[in-house]
């Protein structure tokens, strides 16, 4: 799984990280003072007084934060992963196409409770190679891409590409922190923070909150307690619901 940001709001700027945090200011103060000079004003301000004020947008109204983009490129992921990432409606996205183009020696992603399993693995490969034997013999008797692509398999890896302001990729990331996420979803989810990371150094301050903090060292206690399975399980059902996540 590879994940790449390839373009942001400041793409291009010299200082990439303090443009888009000035979009930011700018869009938040223009509830007071809608003027286009408000900008340059802002610019002048230092990168401490940016840093300040940007702790303060991150505990009110977050509709400014609408303002900052991002879009993404994830290769390497699985089509049950793309299911549901594509259920989050507030980003727009563009998948690889398996209705027009073959699917040419395709790769598979294997679930961590399978892969490296002895007979488990070994089914799985089996079943895998089973698929594609049988897909490429359809085609070769005639049967269109888009009906052979029927059999292929949840988990066959795809390209995806997704774009998302910063208000909806928090509210996103907020919901996947839980660790009754599917494991490839949370990968993905921790990969695209590393990327926003990369270029805005204060992006710490949107994501990396008390709130979020508290819940995973919750859940990390939980996950190493001496419960049950099933009593873990339940612990951490209700902290998701107390954190208002739906899974």
């Amino acid at each position: 799984m590879k994940v790449t940001l390839f373009d942001f709001t400041g793409a291009g700027h010299q200082n990439a990280a303090r443009h888009a945090a000035d979009c930011l200011i700018f869009t938040k103060s223009t509830r007071l003072n809608m003027s286009p000079d408000l900008f340059t004003e802002i610019a002048k301000k230092s990168d401490e007084e940016i840093t300040q004020e940007l702790k303060i947008m991150a505990n009110t109204n977050p509709g400014s934060w609408e303002f900052v983009h991002f879009s993404f490129i994830v290769e390497g992921v699985t089509r049950g992963f793309t299911h549901q990432l594509v259920r989050t409606r507030q980003a727009s996205y563009a998948q690889q196409t398996m209705r027009v183009l073959k699917m040419q020696k395709w790769a598979y992603g294997t679930g961590p409770t399978i892969k490296g399993i002895g007979d488990r693995e070994t089914i799985y490969d089996y079943v895998m190679r089973t698929i594609d034997t049988g897909y490429n013999e359809l085609i070769e008797q005639g049967a269109a891409i888009e009906d052979a692509r029927g059999i292929l398999p949840t988990n066959i890896l795809t390209n995806i590409c997704m774009s998302i302001n910063l208000r909806n990729f928090i509210n996103l990331t907020r919901k996947r922190v839980s660790i009754r996420v599917q494991n490839e979803y949370r990968q993905v989810m921790d990969a695209m923070v590393m990327e926003i990371e990369k270029v805005y150094p204060w992006f710490y301050i949107f994501y990396k909150n008390d709130e979020i903090k508290a819940r995973k060292d919750l859940q990390n206690m939980i996950y190493d307690s001496k419960l049950s399975a099933e009593e873990k399980t339940d612990m951490i059902k209700k902290l998701d619901i107390i954190g208002g996540i739906e899974l």
